[in-house]
């Protein structure tokens, strides 16, 4: 843990942004007024451990009525239905699976992992039958013949689908390394031509509607967070091209070290984005639409922790549920950098004028919030990790619904 840089870049930020904070920072988290309090479903989980790596990663998808999760012994399955059967084995046993991600179509779902048995094994595979069988990837990144990782895999991190081309997939790997699929997760290539990855923690990329951008979010090289966009080509997808910063570095005052963990756009802007950092959550809206550059963009902070000794915690925000058409009113999540007391999870109405820590009625040991999808406005899904008496971490699903 880097405390002492990571204390300094936390109170710069705070004097930057201070006038923007101070009625979400002065604000009771218990003031949100609501008429109903989340109702919680406790969805059950698989007989598998949580992949090592799950930060960053969206390890559950939603496809015609049934949930699939990725974890670190392959893909498991249950109906949405409370009433349904429990989680059953849906394929890729003994693999570590990081991500999964449904096309835009709806019809096919890829999933992205390794496998611990084999070094140059596949790290993608894809589904068409809604995860009742799977073919691996023909082509997928990994070392040129003769290099010094001949043959051996290069993992991916995380699968971003194309919002229009359901045929596109985007798959970060280490650092702001990409590789993109035109066949639906069939072969795979780096970027701009690349051989290998580059090096540093991976990058969260994500995939706007409304402008011709992959916006990734990096805190690369270490300590040194950004976010930013480069134009996606469509008659030619393995060129990510022009890239810009949008907002960090440069200037470390709007960042300084914490690391981008999640990016969630909202249903009615296709111009903005929610973004989960190391202790906090932000809103980018691009004036333009384009994504053009940092001149035109508009940022507005939800949460803050501004110390790491502060009341509120300085949870890494994984998980990120957009409820309503604007993104003002939100659900978001993640976990702080060792034993988690409470349950991080957060809701604002209000565009963090008032945020308030929410309530759980289940009895968690040492639970990260992992992963949120909005179903409706008042129907989110959470992945939520926890150990065991044995230490052992596994993930849970939980659906948490208003009347």
């Amino acid at each position: 843990m880097r405390t002492n840089r990571r204390a300094k870049n936390a109170a710069r930020l705070a004097t930057f942004l201070a006038a923007a904070l101070l009625a979400a920072c002065d604000s009771d988290s218990s003031d949100s007024p609501l008429l109903f309090e989340w109702q919680w479903t406790d969805l059950g989980g698989p007989d598998a451990m949580t992949p090592e790596l799950v930060a960053n990663h969206n390890t559950l998808v939603v496809q015609d009525g049934a949930l699939l999760i990725g974890t670190a012994d392959g893909v498991w399955r249950r109906p949405l239905d409370a009433g349904g059967p429990d989680w059953q084995r849906a394929g890729l046993a003994g693999r570590t699976i990081h991500a999964l991600a449904v096309a835009a179509d709806g019809e096919r779902v890829v999933a992205a992992g390794y496998d611990p048995r084999d070094e140059k094994a596949p790290t993608a595979w894809y589904s068409t039958t809604g995860g009742q069988d799977w073919i691996a990837a023909a082509e997928w990144p990994r070392g040129a013949p003769n290099g010094p990782d001949a043959g051996i895999s290069f993992r991916f991190a995380s699968l971003e689908p194309d919002p229009v081309n359901p045929a596109v997939i985007y798959g970060g790997l280490d650092a702001d390394s990409v590789a993109v699929t035109v066949d639906g997760g069939a072969t795979w290539f780096l970027a701009n031509g690349a051989s290998t990855p580059n090096f540093g923690y991976p990058c969260v990329a994500h995939r706007p509607r409304g402008a011709g951008v992959l916006l990734q979010g990096c805190e690369l090289p270490l300590d040194v967070a950004w976010i930013g966009a480069r134009d996606v080509d469509v008659d030619d997808r393995f060129t990510l091209s022009n890239f810009r910063y949008l907002f960090g570095y440069p200037d470390t005052d709007e960042l300084g070290s914490r690391r981008i963990n999640a990016i969630a756009s909202v249903s009615g802007r296709s111009d903005r984005v929610l973004v989960g950092v190391e202790g906090g959550l932000l809103e980018l809206t691009s004036r333009d639409g384009a994504w053009s550059g940092r001149s035109a963009i508009d940022s507005h902070v939800l949460y803050l922790a501004r110390l790491e000794n502060e009341t509120r915690p300085y949870a890494y925000m994984r998980a990120i549920a957009p409820l309503s058409a604007n993104g003002r009113h939100v659900l978001f999540g993640g976990t702080v950098n060792g034993p988690n007391e409470v349950l991080s999870l957060f809701e604002t109405l209000n565009g963090g004028i008032t945020v308030r820590l929410v309530p759980t009625p289940m009895g968690f040991i040492d639970p990260r919030v992992e992963q949120a999808i909005a179903l409706a406005p008042n129907d989110v899904l959470l992945v939520i990790s926890d150990v065991d008496p044995a230490d052992r971490r596994t993930s849970g699903v939980y659906r948490l619904r208003r009347p």
